[in-house]
C-alpha cells in the first residue's frame, strides 16, 4: 500500500504530518529531498554560506523567498520533510530519499531554459518579492480550487520549468517510489503537493492512496482525517 502525503514546505505541518506517519506505521518513508537538502535542512546555514550559492542566482532567490514565507507562519522551510524523517524513524521504517539531485537539477533549468522564459521568469520574481502571506495563501487557494487549469497555465508562461522541476521528477520518484514496492508492503512517500496528482498518474496500476495539503491544511478536514486513521481500518491505511 502506497500513501502519497502531499505538503508545502513553508507552511507549518509537522503535526499533521507526524500523526499520519505515525497512524498508518509504515515500513519505509520516503521523502521528497536529495542528500544536499536534508544536510542543509539538518544543518542550516545562511544561504550565501551554503554550496548551493555558488549555482545559478535562481535557487538563491528560491531559497530566500521560501524562507521569508516559512517566517510569516512562524516556521522554518522544509520543517515537514525533517519531521517525516524523524517520526518515520520512530516508528522503525526505513527512510529513502527519493529526488533527484538539486543542483544538477537547477543548472539542468537554467541551461535549458530560454531567453525569453528566463526574463519572464525574473518579472515573476520581481512581483513575488513583494508577496505577502495573504499573497500566497490566494495563490494556494486557486491551485486548490483548479489545480489542472492551475498547471496548464504554468506550462503556458514556463514550459521548461514545468518539464525541468516537476514532470521530470515526478517521473523520478514515481521510479523510486515503485522499486520501492518491491521491498516494502506499507509506503509513504511525502512530496510537495504539486506532485501528488502528476505520481498518482504514473503509479496508477499500484493505486495509491493520497492526502493532500488542502486536507492538511484546513482543521475541519484534518479532523475528520484524524478520526479516520484513528479507526481499526484507518491504522491500516484506510484499506
Amino acid at each position: 500500500m502506497i500513501t502519497l502525503l502531499g505538503t508545502g514546505h513553508v507552511f507549518r505541518i509537522e503535526e499533521q504530518t507526524t500523526f499520519i506517519i505515525r497512524s498508518i506505521w509504515p515500513d519505509a518513508v520516503l521523502v521528497e529531498l536529495d542528500a544536499m537538502r536534508y544536510n542543509a535542512l539538518k544543518n542550516p546555514r545562511p544561504v550565501e554560506e551554503r554550496e548551493s550559492s555558488k549555482g545559478p542566482w535562481i535557487y538563491r532567490h528560491v531559497a530566500k523567498y521560501q524562507k521569508r514565507m516559512a517566517g510569516e507562519y512562524g516556521g522554518t522551510v522544509g520543517a515537514e520533510m525533517l519531521a517525516a524523517v524523524e517520526a518515520g524513524m520512530t516508528v522503525g521504517a526505513a527512510i529513502e530519499f527519493i529526488d533527484s539531485d538539486s543542483m544538477e537539477t537547477v543548472n539542468r533549468l537554467w541551461q535549458e531554459m530560454p531567453l525569453r522564459e528566463k526574463v519572464r521568469l525574473l518579472f515573476s520574481f520581481m512581483r513575488g518579492n513583494k508577496a505577502s502571506k495573504e499573497d500566497l495563501e490566494t495563490e494556494f487557494q486557486n491551485y486548490s480550487d483548479n489545480e489542472e487549469l492551475y498547471i496548464q497555465q504554468m506550462r503556458g508562461s514556463y514550459p521548461t520549468l514545468v518539464e525541468v522541476l516537476i514532470d521530470s521528477r515526478n517521473q523520478k520518484m514515481a521510479d523510486r517510489i515503485r522499486a520501492a514496492a518491491q521491498r516494502h508492503q506499507r509506503i509513504v512517500a511525502v512530496v510537495g503537493d504539486g506532485h501528488v496528482e502528476g505520481i498518482a498518474s504514473l503509479l496508477a496500476d499500484l493505486e495509491p492512496k493520497t492526502i493532500r495539503l488542502k486536507v492538511l491544511m484546513d482543521e475541519e478536514s484534518m479532523n475528520g482525517l484524524r478520526r479516520e486513521l484513528s479507526s481499526p481500518q484507518g491504522t491500516a491505511g484506510g484499506e
